[in-house]
């Protein structure tokens, strides 16, 4: 166990390696949440071009490395600790064709931190993992547009809301956004 001063001088917060994500052989640390990553490096400069440019940044003269020890560990801020165990379970799944065990909202996590940091491969698995699970259609379009996904994979999903009985209502009017919605209200005028 490892302990840190909290910011909120309140005493000391322990900090603690994960207990699945912390492996033997990892060259890369991370802390999130006061927990300890060790994953290995490889994956992060192969698949992300934002990692790749923070991980080649060379430390100044006498320091170590960043993210080459726990006390040099990256620091990942509004990232919550289950979401990057999420995020790594996709590199370390050891059935690679396997992933029907991850839930739609599983997947929309590993595809917001795909999104965030360039991982583009890790992005084309989620959508497509997602598209085989069922997920109300407010939810697909609202997760598609804020991940820049592919929108003619929605096409199906604004028909379907354009064909309904009853209209958006606010809640559903205020996820999508005005422009979506605006389109759909009109999309149904022309319909009827």
């Amino acid at each position: 166990m490892y302990s840190h001063q909290s910011s909120d001088s309140e005493g000391f917060t322990a900090l603690r390696r994960h207990e699945e994500y912390y492996l033997t052989g990892g060259d890369l640390f991370f802390l999130i949440e006061q927990n300890h990553f060790r994953v290995h490096r490889y994956f992060f400069e192969r698949e992300s071009q934002w990692f790749k440019l923070q991980l080649a940044t060379p430390a100044s003269p006498g320091a170590t490395r960043q993210g080459t020890s726990e006390s040099t560990a990256i620091v990942l801020d509004n990232v919550k600790a289950a979401n990057f165990a999420k995020f790594l379970w996709v590199f370390y799944n050891p059935k690679y064709s396997l992933y029907n065990k991850a839930r739609v909202d599983d997947w929309v996590a590993i595809m917001e931190l795909a999104h965030r940091w360039g991982f583009h491969e890790v992005m084309k698995l989620a959508t497509r993992e997602i598209e085989k699970l069922e997920m109300p259609d407010i939810d697909r379009i609202v997760a598609y547009h804020k991940f820049e996904i592919d929108r003619s994979l929605l096409l199906h999903r604004y028909a379907a809301l354009t064909a309904r009985e009853e209209p958006l209502n606010l809640e559903e009017g205020m996820a999508l956004g005005m422009e979506t919605t605006l389109k759909i209200f009109r999309a149904r005028e022309l319909a009827r």
